[in-house]
């Protein structure tokens, strides 16, 4: 049933993995300008929400630190101390992990699970459904986001990818 969508978000995926592929750790925290998003605020919020994600679907993510949300969550502000942020590989292997359990989750949700209110009421007038929320953060959330790293890479003189 939900054939289109995985193959999206595992597209989706891997174009936002290629755009931060040859970047060194100290690039991930580079800011154009202050307050903008660099590769590493964009990891570290792109693998928050693959845990709710996760979460919302009756998956159990992995801990992150007590303070991940108030780093990561959107309204946060990034800033260019490399100390602040995880390495990059770190980075990727949570991403993969949490991706790994999002599909093999999906492969098996049902259209009731789907149908589901979203458990969080201030949410559901933008997303009613589960089906609602996981469909807008696994396909416009994630290309915005590699829209950002995108434009960054070509601010710092980099290639497109």
């Amino acid at each position: 049933m939900l054939q289109p969508f995985i193959g999206t978000i595992t597209h989706t995926r891997n174009a936002t993995l290629k755009l931060v592929n040859d970047l060194t750790d100290d690039q991930l925290v580079i800011q154009p300008a202050p307050k903008t998003n660099h590769p590493a605020w964009v990891l570290g919020h792109l693998l928050l929400v693959d845990c709710s994600f996760l979460s919302l679907i009756g998956g159990t993510p992995p801990t992150l630190d007590a303070n991940w949300k108030d780093i990561y969550g959107g309204g946060s502000t990034p800033v260019a101390d490399k100390s602040k942020y995880k390495p990059k590989a770190w980075y990727l292997e949570q991403l993969a992990q949490v991706r790994a359990e999002i599909l093999k989750r999906l492969s098996s949700i049902t259209p009731e699970e789907l149908a589901k209110p979203h458990p969080d009421p201030a949410r559901r007038e933008r997303f009613p459904t589960v089906g609602h929320t996981i469909f807008m953060y696994g396909t416009w959330h994630e290309g915005y986001h590699a829209g950002q790293l995108s434009t960054w890479r070509r601010v710092q003189g980099l290639p497109a990818v």
